[in-house]
């Protein structure tokens, strides 16, 4: 429904709501209800209705909309008694002296008695059609606030992906270029690896979100070429729960996370070490759990870099403060704990 016609059921239900009370007052009070009652009830309903309205098509006239409740309130207030002397006078015509024909002269006390009543009739009337406005104009900035939000985020969404892919291809392509030396058929079995994980990371990257289990594909794919160049210094352990296999997650993270895992732990290590991967679900909650072999240093750049920051940004991004990241040291190893819920915020 449009406010316009919405404005206008609101009008004539209003006043009609008045009117009727004004009759039932006169009837428990003894009046009969005349045609000369029933002509001044219909007189007041037309008056309030048209002067209103014309109270109206000033408001909109002056942009009283504009201003502040300071500079708003006097205009308010003024309009409303200048309403209520418009009230009086029509009254005054068409009820006192055409319907009634019983006007018996002019009483100053009556008169201010009769308009400041119908001033506080149109305070009231001013309250509900300001506060309507107010609540409307504070919903469309809300909903004009949440869609800037939302581009924004989005934006800066692409952004971190787009960042994801290069920083990706440069480490893999390390990877290649370190086994090409020790092991050229190898080598080429990486490449075509490669290829195929390229294939699918650009094709994810495109997704905001991508089912857990297209993300292990991903996963698998890379640790397959990281074990061709790691060989035996690599062991790879993975419990996946097949009711996470539906769950949505950022495209990349866990390749990410994984990634690090390595970078920071069996890359280090002269004789290699294990990489382990955990998914459940916790609380309606894909909780996911990797440990790597290493020792994790959060005051050390190098162990704050890309994939934790990226991984952080996302997840605040998408999920606000629904989702949660974790990295510490445990048991002489590093684990990182990734809760991630089913609904996201954008």
């Amino acid at each position: 429904m449009n406010k316009k016609k919405l404005y206008w059921i609101s009008q004539i239900i209003g006043w009609l709501v008045y009117v009727v009370f004004i009759a039932i007052f006169n009837i428990l009070t003894g009046n009969t209800l005349s045609s000369e009652l029933i002509y001044s009830l219909l007189s007041i309903y037309l008056i309030g209705l048209g002067v209103s309205h014309g109270f109206r098509l000033i408001i909109i006239k002056l942009n009283w909309m504009r201003f502040n409740m300071l500079r708003l309130i006097p205009r308010i207030l003024l309009g409303n008694f200048v309403a209520g002397i418009v009230v009086y006078l029509l009254k005054l015509v068409f009820i006192e002296i055409i319907i009634l024909q019983n006007f018996e002269g002019f009483s100053f006390i009556n008169a201010f008695a009769d308009i400041m009543n119908w001033t506080f009739i149109f305070l009231i009337w001013s309250l509900l059609y300001f506060l309507f406005h107010f609540i409307t104009n504070y919903q469309k900035e809300e909903i004009k606030n949440l869609k800037w939000q939302a581009a924004k985020n989005e934006i800066e969404l692409n952004k971190l992906k787009s960042q994801l892919n290069p920083h990706f291809i440069f480490n893999s392509m390390n990877s290649i270029r370190a086994l090409i030396n020790e092991n050229p058929t190898l080598a080429k079995e990486a490449i075509t690896q490669l290829s195929n994980v390229l294939r699918n990371s650009l094709l994810m990257g495109k997704q905001k979100l991508i089912p857990f289990l297209e993300e292990m594909k991903l996963v698998n794919d890379y640790l397959g070429l990281e074990k061709t160049r790691f060989e035996e210094r690599l062991t790879i352990i993975k419990n996946i729960d097949l009711a996470t296999e539906n769950f949505l997650v950022p495209p990349l993270m866990i390749q990410t996370l994984v990634e690090n895992g390595i970078k920071h732990g069996t890359s280090k290590l002269p004789k290699g070490g294990t990489l382990e991967i955990n998914s459940t679900i916790s609380n309606n909650k894909l909780v996911i759990v990797i440990y790597n072999c290493g020792v994790y240093n959060k005051n050390g750049k190098s162990e704050t870099g890309f994939g934790i920051v990226n991984t952080v940004q996302r997840l605040k991004l998408l999920f606000g403060d629904n989702a949660s990241f974790e990295i510490k040291n445990e048991n002489g190893k590093v684990k990182t704990i990734l809760i991630i819920p089913k609904e996201t915020i954008l």
